[in-house]
């Protein structure tokens, strides 16, 4: 082919379009005339309308039954959590009454031993035995045991 032919040709393509893409811009214009297009009948447009509203009532009631099934879902999903929440605030509040219970029984078994140990320095006072203060803060309840029993003995 020689350049001259060539440039011949490329001015032939470039001059008609492509049949396709007419085909599909025709169709295109086609369809949305017919959508475009109103019915002519009052009745025909009402009867349209009338299924479109139809189809609308139908898709907000189906949203409605999913909406109240996932309530009903998340309520008991809720309710759940709430007993898990409670159960594990009431095994705390347990563990916790345990341990207390444990430190006010070592308090009053202090508060005992405290008391016996006052009952025998107030009987050593009245007997009046002299006594110094850092033999009574080094005796232990076996020695103070035995001054209480030579006294009750003399």
């Amino acid at each position: 082919m020689s350049g001259t032919a060539a440039l011949a040709a490329a001015r032939k393509r470039r001059a008609t379009p492509d049949p396709r893409v007419e085909v599909k811009a025709v169709k295109e214009v086609k369809e949305f005339n017919v959508a475009k297009s109103s019915p002519t009948n009052p009745a025909l447009l009402l009867l349209q309308h009338n299924h479109f509203i139809q189809k609308l009532q139908q898709d907000v009631a189906e949203l409605k039954n999913e909406l109240k099934n996932n309530e009903s879902k998340d309520k008991e999903s809720s309710k759940e959590q709430v007993n898990d929440n409670y159960k594990t605030e009431y095994l705390g509040l347990l563990e916790e009454m345990k341990e207390m219970k444990k430190v006010l029984l070592k308090v009053q078994s202090f508060s005992m031993e405290t008391n016996l140990d006052v009952m025998k320095l107030k009987r050593l006072s009245e007997t009046n035995i002299p006594t110094s203060p850092p033999l009574l803060n080094c005796c232990s309840e076996h020695t103070l045991e035995r001054v209480l029993e030579e006294e009750d003995s003399v």
